[in-house]
């Protein structure tokens, strides 16, 4: 049945979104946690002892890719999709499917590696059961999308004016493809290849290009620009195809350190395609800020969010593309600085870019306001202080290891003139923490919540 403008018909793939996000406030909290004791265990080894730090690792990485990010972002394909394609949701009992399996998962992910088994792999730890279990989540996932898109009314000239479901599909194709070619133990330099390959598309195949399929979507309604053409045509399309011929050939910046036995083309070829990341980033800032610039409504709290999003993106972007000369890369290596970078993505451009999706996407579903606009703003700026409170001690003490490796110190001499930085990560991360557990609590009682939500009609300009 195809939709013209009834949006009743969405309501069960809006439900089964509705449980995505909930899901993911409570998954944030662990990976906050998770995050401050492994802070507090880099200055006190013996700190909850049994815990150790090489558990505690993977289990905080596998909570942020699968418990907190993946889980708005899927929810969100789950209610923007059917929209972009004029059609009700193939599926929901599907999307409840893998809601529960989703749990499951998890759970499974994070008792396998408290309890010390491993695959070994970095990035990739889930034993191979494990892994068939992901694959077969994705499988449903999937499916689900991409019939509900073929299903859907939507000619081919109009597919190509969709910025947003182009970028949403290819993320999702990403994310099972990815793990795929991760899964599979290699030898030597091929299996580097192959654990950098998840690791870097993860962000930047799955979690970008989704992130960035949602704003493409969203934006232009929060903005009121919505129209027949609401982006330049033209750059949305170099937009697309930058991405993808730029982001399969950077992962190489991975393998860059003077060790990698791998030819010298291929390390030239991954520092100079990161470099010309560049070229998608500074569109999508432009597309981005255009839009923002030109709002016809107050964009609120949500605003708030993308623009922090934004402001670390282009700054993560930037410094991605820096530290991938390979002169630059061979000071950086094995630093915190690498660490403050990853934190920069995940926490910063993706976190934020997420807490907006759900805050604008939530009341849209249930019909009421989000409980408090001051707990949103404490979420936000909780989590702007808590995050460059981690950032920037994480970038100075990466200089300073860099400096100290090249003067021939050890890491353990290096460590000893880091661990003031360290402390103040650790603080930072409570902040953070505290700032997931307002945003949990608001949209918890935002479910209740008794006043009912209308679309913003208010002038952002006279």
């Amino acid at each position: 049945m195809t939709v013209n403008g009834n949006q009743a018909v969405y309501k069960a793939g809006d439900q089964v979104a509705l449980k995505f996000f909930v899901a993911s406030g409570f998954y944030l909290i662990l990976v906050a946690l998770v995050g401050v004791l492994m802070g507090i265990k880099i200055m006190n080894p013996d700190f909850l002892y049994n815990l150790r730090f090489d558990l505690l690792r993977p289990l905080h990485l596998q909570l942020m890719i699968f418990g907190w990010l993946s889980m708005v972002l899927m929810g969100a394909f789950y209610y923007i999709i059917p929209r972009e394609v004029n059609k009700e949701l193939f599926s929901p009992l599907m999307g409840n499917l893998h809601f529960i399996l989703m749990h499951v998962g998890i759970l499974g992910v994070g008792a396998h590696l408290i309890l010390g088994y491993s695959s070994g792999r970095e990035y990739l730890e889930p034993i191979l059961l494990l892994d068939i279990a992901v694959v077969l989540v994705w499988v449903i996932f999937t499916a689900n999308m991409f019939i509900t898109t073929f299903k859907g009314d939507i000619q081919e000239g109009n597919l190509l004016r969709k910025p947003a479901l182009n970028f949403m599909m290819l993320s999702v194709l990403y994310l099972g493809v990815n793990y795929l070619i991760g899964m599979v133990p290699l030898s030597g330099i091929r299996d580097g290849l192959a654990i950098w390959t998840f690791a870097h598309n993860a962000v930047n195949g799955w979690f970008m290009l989704g992130l960035m399929g949602v704003m493409y979507h969203i934006i232009p309604r929060l903005t009121g620009t919505l129209g027949a053409e609401p982006y330049h045509k033209k750059l949305t399309y170099i937009h697309f195809w930058s991405v993808v011929i730029f982001i399969p050939p950077s992962v190489l910046h991975h393998l860059l350190y003077d060790q990698a036995p791998i030819n010298l083309f291929w390390k030239i070829a991954g520092e100079w395609t990161s470099v010309g990341m560049l070229l998608p980033t500074a569109i999508w800032v432009y597309i981005v800020a255009s839009s923002f610039k030109n709002s016809k409504l107050v964009t609120g709290v949500v605003g708030q969010f993308f623009m922090a999003a934004m402001i670390f993106y282009a700054l993560n972007c930037v410094q991605g593309s820096v530290q991938s000369i390979r002169a630059i890369n061979s000071f950086v290596h094995g630093t915190q600085w690498i660490v403050g970078h990853a934190h920069l993505a995940l926490v910063g451009w993706i976190s934020f870019g997420i807490f907006g999706i759900v805050y604008y996407l939530v009341p849209r579903i249930t019909g009421r306001n989000i409980y408090s606009d001051s707990l949103a703003n404490t979420n936000l700026w909780l989590g702007v202080i808590g995050f460059v409170g981690m950032f920037i001690p994480l970038t100075i003490a990466g200089l300073i290891q860099g400096a100290a490796f090249s003067e021939g110190l050890s890491f353990f001499a290096a460590q000893q003139s880091i661990q003031s930085y360290m402390v103040m990560r650790a603080v930072a991360g409570v902040v953070y923490t505290l700032s997931a557990v307002v945003f949990a609590y608001n949209i918890y009682k935002s479910l209740s919540n008794e006043q009912v939500f209308v679309e913003p009609t208010t002038a952002a300009r006279a």
